[in-house]
């Protein structure tokens, strides 16, 4: 199965920017291992300068087969700057965990020449594929790029497989199936009412009565003052909107032209 060994998250620019570089480190993978040994597999993300509108990586995420269960993952470790790391894994605080879109690791890796190298192996083989890898930061994700790792459980071979025994096979063939397909056609007869229920009005002030001055005006030795009152209200109108929903008697029509058959012949 094809898949990638590299995924480049700092090529996929947009918003805060998380500009890490995932690679599967081939050479110190044990992908196909020998019967009774585990799995193991590796990987080193590593920071790219020259990008702008960065963040820090706070998590690394591994899309691996969600089949896989916390007693099949062993031997974790993670590096960072060439600095090993206290891995806590299956503990009431930990910094690796089995979530269900796979294996995360919540350590900071800075944007500024930060290396992280993690391992880990399962006790059960997987086929290599294309899993999804994220990457996680100070108010930022990236999504969407796929690398290799754990894509669905390898099966076991028969244990009596005895393909290269000399001994005469034989095998029994259903020779001839019949089919019969009935065809029917069920229909429910609906009615929709359509009720609105009004209610009266609520009216209430917000805030205080404001009085804003008008124009002063003289009139044969009178003085006319003019004034605005004016008040900010709130007003509620409550409205119900119901549907009534009737449904008549089952209509069930049996389609005999639409009927099928099929199988070989006599």
């Amino acid at each position: 199965m094809a898949y990638n060994t590299i995924a480049d998250y700092s090529k996929v620019l947009g918003g805060r920017n998380l500009p890490f570089l995932v690679e599967l480190d081939v050479p110190n993978c044990i992908l196909n291992p020998s019967a009774g040994s585990n799995q193991k597999y590796c990987y080193t993300v590593t920071a790219i300068s020259g990008v702008s509108n960065t963040g820090n990586m706070d998590s690394f995420l591994l899309g691996i087969d969600p089949s896989i269960t916390p007693d099949q993952i062993e031997n974790i470790t993670v590096t960072i700057n060439g600095s090993g790391k206290t891995v806590r894994f299956g503990t009431s605080s930990p910094n690796v965990r089995l979530v269900s879109s796979g294996l995360r690791f919540d350590f900071e890796v800075s944007r500024s020449n930060g290396v992280m190298e993690i391992c880990f192996e399962l006790t059960s083989a997987y086929e290599v594929g294309p899993i999804p890898v994220s990457l996680y930061g100070e108010e930022a994700s990236k999504t969407g790029l796929t690398i290799g790792g754990p894509f669905s459980l390898l099966m076991d071979p028969d244990p009596e497989d005895d393909s290269d025994s000399d001994e005469k096979k034989c095998f029994e063939i259903d020779a001839c199936k019949r089919f019969g397909v009935k065809v029917f056609e069920f229909s429910v007869p609906v009615s929709i009412k359509p009720i609105v229920i009004t209610h009266e009005p609520e009216v209430r002030c917000l805030g205080d009565l404001r009085i804003e001055p008008g124009k002063k005006e003289c009139h044969d030795g009178r003085e006319d003052f003019d004034f605005t009152l004016a008040q900010k209200i709130s007003v509620k109108t409550p409205v119900e909107f119901i549907v009534k929903t009737c449904y008549d008697k089952l209509c069930v029509e049996e389609r005999k032209d639409e009927d099928e058959t099929g199988g070989c012949e006599d």
